[in-house]
Order: C-alpha cells, then sequence, then structure tokens
C-alpha cells in the first residue's frame, strides 16, 4: 500500500485488485494511524472490488475522519450507492478535484428495471 500526503489530504492507495476481509484489517490499521490534522482519500483506481467489511470500515472511519474516494471504478461505484454509504464518504473522480473540492461526483439513484 502506498501513503501519499498532498497539501490538503493523505491519500492511501491499496495497490491491490481486490479489498478482501484480510486487507481491510490492514487498512483499518494504517487509517486509525493516520494524524487527524488533514482528511484522508482512498485511490481506488488499481481496485476491481470490494468486500463489505471495506465499506464497514469506511462508516465507522468517518465517523472520526473526513474521508473521500477518488477513481473508484463503476462496480465499487454502484455498491457504494445502491447500501447508501456515500453519504459518510465524498467521491470525486481524479485527484486534482479532490485537491480542489469541486466536481464531487453525485449520487445517481439506481433502480431496477423489469421488461
Amino acid at each position: 500500500m502506498k501513503v501519499k500526503m498532498t497539501p490538503t489530504h493523505y491519500i492511501l492507495d491499496p495497490t491491490y485488485h481486490n479489498i478482501s476481509t484480510i486487507m481491510v484489517d490492514f487498512l483499518t490499521v494504517a487509517t486509525r494511524s493516520m494524524p487527524q490534522d488533514k482528511p484522508c482519500a482512498f485511490d481506488l483506481s488499481t481496485v476491481e472490488t470490494c468486500s463489505n467489511q471495506f465499506f464497514i470500515m469506511l462508516k465507522d472511519f468517518a465517523d472520526t475522519h473526513k474521508i473521500s474516494i477518488i477513481n473508484a471504478n463503476d462496480k465499487v461505484l454502484v455498491a457504494l450507492y445502491l447500501m447508501k454509504y456515500d453519504s459518510f464518504v465524498k467521491v470525486y473522480s481524479n485527484e486534482v478535484d479532490l485537491e480542489e473540492s469541486r466536481h464531487e461526483v453525485i449520487n445517481r439513484r439506481f433502480s431496477l428495471i423489469c421488461a
């Protein structure tokens, strides 16, 4: 996992294709040890799938820190929105938007359509 410090955020990059339960335990320890002087962001550019534990960890972490997600793929975004965890985190499409706090990815309401 890579940790990048910018002037406004700490960015954690898991660098794995799948965030499993074991990886969530590692991320939990890493996020709890982060200083609280800046918000944290998860760069999910390499992540293809996430376990449910990852989303629960985001919710728990959001109770004490400001948290954002950047570069998430469509599968992760849909899971985030369907479970309504998007209310705990801000979602940006890239690092530039995160740094400038603009162009937040807005929640798209999903519905099932039966044909």
